[in-house]
């Protein structure tokens, strides 16, 4: 096995979270695929070689073993990357359902604490509400008590209205009566002079 496969197969093992990306993946399949083509046709050349030799069967025999082994760990690598994709996989599908999950847990707070405010806002509401109809009834009530008062008491205001119409009528009276004396002398004053009495005559003597 390279240096490089192993290591990248020992991330893959001991750390799943960390899950190549497909580049990775198919890259490391390419490589795989790369050296399996490589070990077939070197077993090809070993076949020609071995038939120029005495011991033809030995030979072959010898090649055979050699591309088992090598395609066994060509196997072997390709099984765990398998197994890497599939916990990779795995750990997508678990983190995609973690993040539906919690999204859906924040909706529903969401709809939760948006279900609260309404029905808070609804009862605010109707509080309100009462509490404007239980002020109109009782200004409603205090104006009914008021006008029924004011049925059984006088205005206070009358005293004052009677006392006015009380100064009005003596100054029209004493307008009245200073106008008669007025008249009174005008017509005095028009009156024609009495004519003097006759001067007595004295006797002739």
């Amino acid at each position: 096995m390279k240096p490089i496969a192993a290591v990248f197969l020992l991330l893959a093992a001991a750390a799943p979270a960390w899950a190549q990306s497909q580049q990775e993946v198919a890259a490391e399949r390419a490589r795989i695929a790369a050296e399996r083509s490589h070990i077939e046709a070197a077993f090809t050349q070993a076949q020609k070689a071995c038939y120029q030799k005495f011991a033809v069967s030995d030979c072959i025999d010898e090649a055979r073993d050699t591309r088992r082994e090598q395609l066994a760990d060509l196997r072997r690598q390709e099984i765990q990357l398998n197994d890497a994709e599939r916990r990779r996989r795995s750990a997508e599908r678990i983190k995609d359902l973690d993040e539906r999950q919690s999204q859906e847990k924040q909706d529903q707070k969401a709809q939760s604490r948006g279900k609260a405010l309404a029905d808070q806002q609804t009862r605010e509401s109707r509080a309100a509400t009462k509490a404007d109809k239980a002020a109109q009834a009782a200004s409603a009530a205090q104006a009914r008590a008021q006008k029924a008062a004011g049925k059984e008491t006088k205005d206070p205001t009358l005293p004052d209205a009677q006392a006015n119409a009380s100064r009005y009528d003596e100054r029209m009276k004493e307008a009245q009566e200073h106008r008669a004396k007025v008249e009174k002398k005008q017509a005095e004053s028009q009156k024609p002079a009495k004519a003097p009495l006759p001067v007595p005559q004295l006797p002739l003597q």
